[in-house]
């Protein structure tokens, strides 16, 4: 009789125990259910000979996107270069990203060729340009000459 009394507390435990810890699995820190990190750009008109103007008015309003984790970018005339970085299940959404971030940016400027890409290798390429450009080491020749390579890769 002892054993039996035992043996059910002990599973009653096991069971409160569980149900505490699975439900302790679900917690997120706002309403919407996930936990969204605001998204990063870094901001170079400022700071750089060749205006940027077009291409962080951009970021801001792509940086706003839920799927985006980083904007880069640069523009040169009548071209905005953008690079998003999106990760985890939202890249299984990459096309309706891209034409989302797409049509953002044309509502600002629909005259603009605007180009968009998800791709690692665009996003530290745009990167590196913007590094360059901050530190004021490019001129409006050179900005052309990079940014078409970047359109280059980005049509593969």
């Amino acid at each position: 009789m002892f054993t039996v009394k035992l043996r059910v507390a002990l599973t009653l435990l096991l069971i409160i125990a569980a149900l505490s810890a699975l439900g302790a699995c679900g917690k997120t820190d706002d309403a919407g259910g996930q936990n969204k990190q605001q998204a990063t750009a870094s901001y170079i008109e400022a700071q750089s000979d060749v205006s940027q103007k077009e291409a962080d008015t951009v970021k801001r309003r792509l940086v706003r996107m839920k799927e985006v984790k980083e904007v880069r970018g640069a523009s040169v005339d009548n071209d905005i270069y953008m690079a998003l970085t999106v990760e985890g299940f939202d890249r299984f959404f990459l096309d309706r990203i891209r034409k989302a971030a797409h049509d953002r940016a044309a509502e600002k400027y629909p005259d603009a060729n605007i180009h968009v890409s998800t791709d690692r290798k665009i996003s530290s390429d745009l990167k590196k340009l913007e590094t360059e450009l901050s530190g004021n080491k490019l001129n409006r020749k050179e900005l052309k000459k990079r940014l078409k390579k970047i359109e280059d890769d980005m049509r593969g």
